[in-house]
């Protein structure tokens, strides 16, 4: 299973989410005959395409199989989980932070996803005490259509998907921060859009403006609605292979 989740994730990293058997196992360090025979079971199971070109057989993902966004959103899924028990104390703000983002709007969001994971230690170090650090650079989260006016030394960056006009980003942002040590100088921020934005922003060509809205998206790491979102992505970007 492990193995099918790394080969549908390296079709996501791949700019045009085509890759051939050969690509497939160099990519993952694969045994040419292992990445050759999970293709082809992927394939038989209707999550990868496969289109004989010459010697070489390129693939992609089927985004008609409701199987490849759950596939996809496994791997997701514990890169999270991995996060969590890898850091024991930005793991617990994280599970902090998901709680009540939960609750102040379960009903109304999509997907939400935090842009610069790592920021979380940073967060958790001020909140412990920990003298070690005492600053990070903001990083650059401008995405197409969207500015980002941060200032400040430091900030938590959110981006959410809302399913309805009931969503309050406002509210969810205080919440947020009063997770946080007071006088802490982290700022919470937040962009949202809607399924339609999105996907008007996925597929905007100029200067690769899509590639690079994914490309910020896809370093981030989704507290929730990992089926969704990916249901989004093979939306906007997979390919129908056809002779």
């Amino acid at each position: 299973m492990q193995t099918n989740i790394e080969i549908t994730r390296a079709f996501m990293e791949t700019p045009d989410g085509v890759l051939s058997i050969h690509q497939i196992s160099k990519k993952l360090k694969l045994p040419y005959g292992t990445a050759y025979n999970r293709v082809h079971l992927l394939h038989e199971s209707g999550i990868v395409q496969i289109l004989p070109q010459g010697k070489a057989k390129l693939c992609a993902l089927n985004p008609e199989n409701p199987m490849t966004a759950s596939l996809l959103a496994l791997g997701a899924a514990q890169t999270t989980d991995l996060f969590i028990k890898k850091n024991l104390v930005a793991g617990q703000l994280l599970k902090q932070i998901r709680r009540v983002v939960l609750d102040n709007a379960r009903d109304s969001l999509y997907a939400a996803i935090i842009l610069a994971p790592d920021m979380l230690n940073f967060a958790a170090s001020i909140d412990s005490g920990d003298p070690s650090i005492t600053a990070a650079k903001v990083p650059d989260l401008s995405l197409p259509g969207i500015e980002n006016d941060v200032t400040g030394t430091a900030s938590l960056d959110f981006f959410y998907i809302k399913a309805s006009e009931a969503f309050e980003e406002l509210r969810v942002e205080t919440a947020i921060t009063s997770l946080l040590q007071p006088g802490s100088n982290i700022r919470v921020t937040s962009m949202t859009v809607d399924r339609d934005t999105l996907l008007g922003m996925f597929t905007e060509n100029e200067n690769e403006a899509g590639l690079a809205a994914y490309a910020m998206l896809h370093e981030g790491m989704l507290l929730f609605g990992f089926e969704n979102f990916y249901s989004l992505i093979l939306e906007a970007f997979a390919r129908k292979l056809s002779a």
